[in-house]
């Protein structure tokens, strides 16, 4: 049951029963109003704030429960708010400074931790996939670069769209996940469907594999090797991975099936997911993530070129996306979408050096038919930027779309 995303939230087909009136609990207010937790630099005018808040006006509460925004510049935030509804029957607002799910935005920092070891000597991502997780014995045999690139023959939004490796509905959206070891029996049952480096699919079973090789290769468990690659040198001090249970604060996920139904509290997908889609982060951290990595505190500029260069496959055309990155539609301008069953996330650098933020905390069946995230966030970069504006997308960058049919499974699951 997938929902993909550019850097793709995971796959998923949909869900919905709170009514959101966020309004009504008092949780709006009005364009441009300081909010508590909120931040807004000199260099964005309260009049620039408000037409930012007006743009997302649009979308929350209408076809949003609650919203994060964050735009910065190299590493600083400029501006910060929450919107909307965190925990919608709680009456808790969305704040800037509330824990949120970055889906598959996840993609970019499992890349990132990867090429870091690199650059360590601790591996090579010319090492062959079964040097470091010899229980899964492909042949062909991948290498670690072109499963990171989701060209390794490795089934996923395409070729395994009920997620049968990870042993389908309920198992994914529950605790705890299948074992390693059940995991890459799956994975062995299945085999590659097209020789390594032939053919596009986006697997997020290859990323959660991914996250096992960066714990063989630093010799930590995957959160302690991302706040020590990652979170540290990136300042993201409100960031970590998802664990069994979730923590104080963070904002719950809501789904529905189609714009006008009522929102429903539903499982997302659980802590197996951890290196494709299982950080849990702020839009404020993102930022300073972004020019971290863009100002080589994390990897190397050569490192980042990897990140945002897709592969050529057998019939000569690029993929879709890098290694957790894809280009937005202006010169220089790369990004990451990130969609799970309840939380829809994008994270766009653009190439005037500013960056868009955008968490929320609802999803549907439609997708970004109902919430276009990347074309918000170019809108959003040219209220700041009017003098060289983004091209707005007509497409949104993502390789895969959302199905549209509504998911009785997971339905069944919701509150």
């Amino acid at each position: 049951m997938q929902t993909h995303d550019q850097a793709k939230g995971f796959p998923w087909r949909g869900l919905a029963g709170m009514v959101v009136v966020v309004a009504a609990c008092g949780l709006a207010q009005p364009a441009g109003a300081q909010q508590p937790g909120s931040e807004r630099s000199p260099e964005v005018s309260p009049a620039v704030a408000a037409q930012i808040d007006a743009l997302v006006a649009e979308y929350v509460p209408a076809v949003l429960p609650g919203l994060q925004l964050a735009v910065g510049k190299g590493g600083t935030v400029l501006y910060a708010r929450g919107y909307g509804a965190a925990d919608i029957g709680a009456g808790v607002p969305m704040s800037a400074t509330t824990p949120v799910k970055i889906g598959s935005v996840t993609k970019q920092l499992t890349a990132a931790a990867l090429l870091k070891l690199q650059e360590q000597k601790k591996l090579s991502l010319a090492d062959p996939l079964s040097r470091w997780i010899p229980e899964v014995r492909y042949r062909p045999d991948p290498t670690i670069g072109q499963v990171m690139q989701m060209v390794g023959g490795i089934p996923g939004a395409l070729q395994d769209p009920d997620d049968q490796l990870f042993d389908s509905v309920p198992a994914v959206l529950q605790e705890p996940p299948i074992s390693n070891g059940k995991f890459f029996a799956n994975l062995n049952a299945r085999g590659l469907f097209a020789a390594p480096g032939t053919v596009f699919d986006y697997s997020n079973a290859g990323y959660v594999l991914l996250g096992r090789v960066v714990e063989r290769a630093s010799g930590q468990p995957l959160e302690q090797a991302f706040t020590q690659l990652l979170f540290k040198p990136a300042g993201m001090t409100a960031s970590y991975i998802l664990g069994p249970q979730a923590r104080p604060q963070a904002a719950l996920g809501y789904y529905r099936v189609k714009p006008g139904d009522a929102w429903r509290q539903c499982p997302d997908l659980n802590s197996g997911f951890d290196a494709t889609g299982g950080v849990v982060s702020t839009a404020s951290d993102m930022v300073r993530w972004n020019g971290a990595l863009r100002g080589s505190a994390i990897v190397s500029p050569d490192s980042l070129a990897l990140m945002r260069t897709p592969a050529r496959l057998a019939d000569g055309k690029p993929a879709p996306i890098g290694m957790g990155l894809t280009a937005l539609g202006g010169p220089g301008s790369y990004g990451a979408g990130g969609q799970t069953v309840s939380f829809a996330a994008v994270d766009a650098g653009y190439g005037s050096g500013y960056d868009v933020v955008l968490l929320a905390n609802g999803s549907n069946t439609v997708g970004d038919a109902a919430y276009p995230r990347f074309v918000l966030a170019a809108r959003i970069h040219n209220v700041l930027n009017p003098g060289a504006p983004e091209p707005l997308p007509t497409v949104t960058p993502n390789p895969v779309g959302v199905e549209t049919a509504a998911p009785t499974e997971l339905l069944r699951l919701c509150k």
